[in-house]
């Protein structure tokens, strides 16, 4: 047992055994522990220190498979709770020292992350309205590189949204010109005529004018409000109805020119706007009455779904047909007062709507307008 003694290892005190033969028998046990039995149960057990051993003990015993020798062992719970202060001491000293350097280290990388960002929100800021050009930032990580291309992205559709609105201003501008110095033409014969006749023509030439204007000025605004649109609240339209309202509005008009206006439809239902179709109809029948001459025919046909405006003017020809479409754009030689903005009109109201604008013979030297609508849905139509 000396030899326990000599190679004692500062846990080892706080640790006892005993070595027993049947439960009489000492046989051998630790130098520090006592000569009568730790316990005297098998198994695990809890008891205060003994024979000046303090503090709380947990003993174990167990016997040999021929139940001649029985070893007790008993441990202090003073060793546990020292081992576990040891181990927090050995997990909180590092982390004490090494938390603020692995803060400053997260700290340091998040701002270098997240200085790209800093870039492109300081282009941003101080950048004019007008400069629309693609931001460039030095570096950008993989990860925000789909932001930057997004933002690049809005802004050359902010920048072809500017231009075009720029073009239609001066388009515009340039168009109303005309009209106006017309009526001021008017104004000042008006003023300087010599008797009632001559002033009486110059003022039916001022109201002639005045009416030109306004019927510019209202497609003007009409192509305006077309253009921000991005879509519309759809709804199931009658556009045979809506046809029928739209020839008659014009039948004075037609009459007037003596022109036989001619209307055939059968229950149609299209999804869409009734505003923006009624528009749509007043362009087409408007200037098919406008463009034909006395004595001609106008004929309206709605049916399956497509809308036929034929008359028997002198048409468009087959290389000019994709031009008529574009804003201001007239056929040269025409005496044909007009703005060039009514077939424009009815082609954007057309892709708003999903439909198609087709231009063609009318048969008789005229033009065939037809707009085709999509199929509606399954128990639309009734």
């Amino acid at each position: 047992m000396d030899e326990f003694a000599h190679s004692a290892h500062p846990y080892q005190r706080k640790i006892m055994f005993q070595i027993w033969h049947g439960r009489d028998t000492l046989v051998s046990r630790s130098s520090n522990a006592p000569l009568a039995p730790l316990t005297e149960t098998d198994g695990y057990a809890e008891a205060d220190g003994t024979d000046g051993a303090s503090g709380h003990w947990r003993f174990f015993s167990q016997w040999d498979e021929q139940h001649q020798y029985r070893v007790v062992v008993a441990e202090s719970h003073a060793v546990r709770d020292e081992l576990i202060g040891h181990i927090a001491w050995r997990l909180l000293i590092p982390a004490l020292f090494g938390l603020p350097l692995l803060g400053g280290w997260v700290w340091l990388a998040t701002r270098r992350g997240l200085t790209p960002l800093d870039a492109v929100a300081k282009q941003i800021a101080t950048r004019e309205p007008s400069r629309l050009q693609a931001l460039t930032p030095a570096e950008a990580p993989h990860e925000i590189r789909p932001l930057v291309d997004a933002l690049n992205g809005l802004f050359v559709r902010v920048e072809q949204t500017l231009e075009a609105e720029r073009r239609f201003t001066a388009d515009a501008a340039h168009e109303l010109r005309t009209p106006l110095a017309a009526l001021g033409i008017q104004a000042q014969v008006a003023l300087r005529a010599q008797d009632a006749a001559e002033r009486t023509h110059a003022l039916e030439q001022l109201q002639v004018g005045a009416d030109r204007g306004a019927r510019l000025v209202n497609q003007l605004l009409t192509l305006a409000r077309l253009d921000p649109e991005t879509g519309l609240q759809k709804h199931p339209v009658l556009l045979d109805r809506l046809a029928e309202e739209v020839c008659a509005a014009h039948g004075a008009m037609a009459l007037k020119k003596n022109i036989h206006l001619e209307l055939d439809t059968t229950p149609t239902i299209v999804q869409g706007d009734a505003d923006m179709l009624r528009i749509l109809l007043r362009n087409l029948i408007d200037n098919a009455i406008q463009y034909t001459p006395a004595g001609g025919r106008v004929s309206v046909q709605v049916a399956k779904n497509t809308l036929t405006v034929t008359d028997t003017g002198p048409g468009i020809p087959a290389h000019e047909r994709a031009m008529v479409l574009c804003r201001f754009y007239r056929l040269a030689g025409q005496d044909m007062e007009g703005s060039g903005l009514g077939l424009s009109i009815v082609d954007r109201i057309a892709e708003l709507h999903g439909a198609q604008l087709e231009l063609a013979d009318g048969g008789s030297g005229g033009l065939l307008v037809r707009v085709r609508f999509a199929a509606p849905a399954a128990g639309a139509q009734g």
